[in-house]
């Protein structure tokens, strides 16, 4: 029987982070395959090894992790001062982990060798869970690779991120700890559910992007991209163009999609060039997709988070969930702190969860795996 516990710590010592964190695991249960993944912030940046051997030790089974801005556990919510949240996974289930190093410049590369690792795994479903570099991944091409070599493999997981006192994120596993680098687990006879929970909601029109260069748009339906931006503003936006930027995303939908409103992806918004009158998102767009401006609400955006955790809650109950958090969510959307962490308390009832405040955010969207930005993830683990 799959089962699942997380674990917390608040404390500022290492040494008492780790040792609290390790404690929170009930011991092994007798023939299961155990797994775990912990999430620490910066400040435990040195002892991260310290706290993948203590829980490797505790749980007799793979462990990775990484580096994040903040935590979340049943605990709350950490976004300042220092965090560590874990989730150990128990069960019968095939647990295949790996650690792949020089991430920068070659993510189409690494991503097939992950994917050559998920053939090596003989349970069906097959799933990745993997934990990246934000600074150094490249998540369509990483996405690509595995898809090459596992083709139809379902791919979860999220960017490593930090607080800015760093100035780099990091992965753990396999013993080591290193930025520009992937981490993660392949897992087999599991069953993940997945919700993604977007920061930012399209108004107004689509339109084609009908020129585009690289993360560009040049023009929308035949103009020029800033001015058809302009003049699609919602009238409370109008006035301020930097805080225009500062509250609107650019909402993505793939050529041809039938229904974008339920198909798009979100992409930070950059800027808008007033010479050339192209808009500068956080991704490549390529020419025939569709565009929407997506504004981002805390009220709507609180709705939206209860709306899908109560659609979650429906289906198949999970022994354990994961939440990657964009470090645009947490208390710079709501203005409070908790909230998420409170839903899910409230509405999971007993089931353990646990998560970090990622840079980027993988899960399928519209039948294939995708990456997120400025969204929650949601992956719930049930029995295969």
């Amino acid at each position: 029987m799959l089962s699942a516990v997380s674990a917390a710590s608040q404390a500022t010592n290492p040494d008492e982070a780790a040792a609290e964190t390790v404690r929170g695991i009930r011991a092994d249960a007798a023939g299961a395959t155990s797994a775990a993944l912990f999430f620490a912030t910066p400040g435990h940046g040195p002892d991260y090894g310290r706290l993948e051997r203590g829980l490797r030790s505790a749980i007799h089974g793979p462990v990775v992790g990484c580096s994040a801005a903040g935590v979340l556990s049943r605990a709350g919510e950490v976004e300042c001062g220092p965090g560590v949240a874990a989730l150990v996974l128990r069960g019968d289930f095939a647990a295949q982990q790996f650690f792949v190093p020089a991430l920068r410049g070659r993510a189409q590369e690494v991503g097939h060798e992950i994917g050559r690792i998920v053939t090596t795994v003989e349970r069906l479903p097959r799933t990745v869970l993997l934990l990246a570099d934000s600074y150094n991944l490249a998540p369509d091409e990483l996405l690509a690779g595995i898809e090459s070599a596992a083709p139809g493999t379902v791919v979860v997981g999220a960017g490593a991120s930090e607080d800015g006192s760093v100035g780099e994120a990091a992965v753990v596993g396999r013993s080591t700890t290193a930025s520009n680098a992937v981490a993660g687990l392949v897992f087999g006879g599991l069953t993940v559910r997945t919700v993604v929970v977007q920061s930012a909601a399209p108004v107004g029109r689509w339109r084609v992007v009908t020129r585009a260069e690289a993360n560009r748009i040049l023009e929308l339906d035949g103009r020029p991209a800033a001015d058809v931006y302009l003049s699609s503003l919602p009238e409370m936006l109008r006035a301020d163009p930097l805080e225009a930027i500062r509250r609107t995303r650019a909402a993505i939908a793939e050529p041809g999609a039938t229904e974008p409103g339920a198909q798009h992806v979100v992409r930070r918004l950059l800027g808008a060039d007033s010479e050339s009158g192209a808009l500068v998102v956080g991704d490549e767009v390529l020419p025939g997709s569709q565009f929407a401006i997506a504004v981002s609400d805390a009220v709507e955006a609180r709705q939206r988070f209860a709306r899908a955790l109560d659609a979650f809650a429906q289906g198949t109950r999970p022994a354990g969930v994961l939440y990657f958090d964009s470090v645009e969510r947490g208390e710079a959307l709501y203005g409070i702190a908790d909230l998420d962490s409170a839903y899910l308390r409230q509405v999971l009832g007993d089931v353990e969860f646990a998560g970090f405040f990622s840079g980027v955010e993988i899960a399928p969207l519209g039948g294939r795996n995708r990456f997120h930005q400025a969204s929650g993830v949601l992956v719930g683990f049930c029995e295969g």
